[in-house]
């Protein structure tokens, strides 16, 4: 063999290896990894105590989502006032322009919206997680029956609104079997401000401490 043909020779064997080797190996990008990534997904009901307008209440809901590589869930998280939630001002309000319902006005709330999840130390049986929520919500005022009436059902004012909330938490969760885990957790309520009749525009901004318990594939 000729020494001046070497070099084009073994520039064209590596070459030829290196276009065998992208044949049998995918490509990878900056947002590929090395590893397979695992699908799973969990569902399950919420309960946390807050206040609202300065009183102990309780909200109940759900959580849910799509769980990615163990690490990430994305999904949806709504929560609901279920206990009686009062306001005197806004009696006094109703009073003012000529409006007495036989019972005292009820403050109603409601909100959900996009949960975005992370999961520190999966694999350990008591880890982290920093739940958020980013959504919306309503409330409105309301009582029950009418003077005129014996019946009760559930009449709404026109003293209602909208509102936007974000919800950063932190749950200290456990797993209880591979199907189960119960999460135990505090989270901080903040909302856009309130327009609505003898109620404070930061009315809903509040702490939430409460349980979640998530069935599903982890």
């Amino acid at each position: 063999m000729h020494v001046s043909r070497f070099p084009f020779l073994l520039l064209a064997f590596t070459a030829t290896f290196t276009f065998a080797q992208q044949a049998e190996e995918p490509m990878r990008t900056l947002l590929s990894g090395d590893h397979h990534i695992v699908h799973g997904g969990w569902g399950g009901p919420s309960a946390h105590y807050t206040r609202v307008l300065d009183q102990d209440a309780l909200l109940v809901g759900a959580r849910g989502g799509w769980l990615i590589n163990h690490r990430l869930t994305i999904g949806l998280a709504g929560h609901g006032l279920v206990t009686y939630v009062g306001n005197a001002g806004y009696d006094a309000y109703l009073h003012d322009i000529g409006r007495s319902p036989r019972h005292r006005s009820r403050f109603d709330m409601g909100y959900g919206g996009l949960l975005i999840e992370p999961i520190i130390a999966y694999r350990s049986p008591i880890h982290i997680s920093l739940p958020i929520l980013v959504g919306a919500g309503g409330c409105v005022y309301s009582w029950d029956g009418q003077p005129e009436t014996d019946f009760d059902p559930r009449f709404y004012s026109d003293d209602a609104q909208a509102f936007f909330v974000v919800e950063p938490g932190i749950d200290l969760e456990l797993n209880v079997i591979p199907l189960l885990r119960v999460g135990l957790g505090a989270s901080y309520r903040y909302t856009s401000d309130l327009d609505l009749p003898a109620t404070s525009n930061d009315a809903l901004h509040g702490l939430n401490v409460g349980v979640t318990v998530k069935v599903g594939r982890f």
